[in-house]
């Protein structure tokens, strides 16, 4: 399949294949809360183009913030309830310094290229996008997702 065809939905399940062993929020026993959390929060990595290292939760979570209608207040109310502050547990230390400057410097980028977006993606209103191509939904926000 073309890169440039993906819906969303086969987007993120591309992404729940590639880091099937990463994600342990796919794990059964979850309340249904927190795994539609989770599932907006792994369509967040695939629309906004970031992985799982630190340097991709970190972008996400400008984008999220920046991009998306959860915001800030409700992102850290919502992070808190799914428990996700104990995801950072599973980094080492020398992966926070050789991602935090990295981070750092792409932060300004990140927040301008989310306030140029046409509007904010709709944090947990994405049903409707599942089958859009993710380039046709780029275009539409103006995501340009950092390379």
């Amino acid at each position: 399949m073309e890169e440039k065809s993906i819906t969303l939905k086969q987007g993120l399940e591309k992404f729940y294949e590639d880091y099937r062993e990463n994600l342990s929020h796919k794990d059964d026993g979850l309340p249904d809360e927190v795994r539609h959390f989770f599932k907006s929060h792994d369509i967040a990595h695939v629309l906004f183009g970031c992985d799982i290292s630190l340097f991709g939760e970190g972008s996400v979570k400008m984008w999220t913030i920046f991009g998306t209608t959860l915001g800030f207040w409700k992102h850290i109310e919502e992070y808190r309830k799914a428990n996700a502050f104990e995801l950072a547990k599973n980094f080492e230390p020398v992966s926070y310094l050789s991602n935090l400057l990295k981070l750092m410097c792409a932060i300004p980028l990140l927040i301008l290229r989310a306030k140029k977006m046409n509007r904010p993606w709709p944090w947990a209103e994405y049903e409707n996008y599942l089958d859009t191509p993710i380039f046709k939904i780029r275009e539409e926000f103006n995501i340009r997702v950092l390379k």
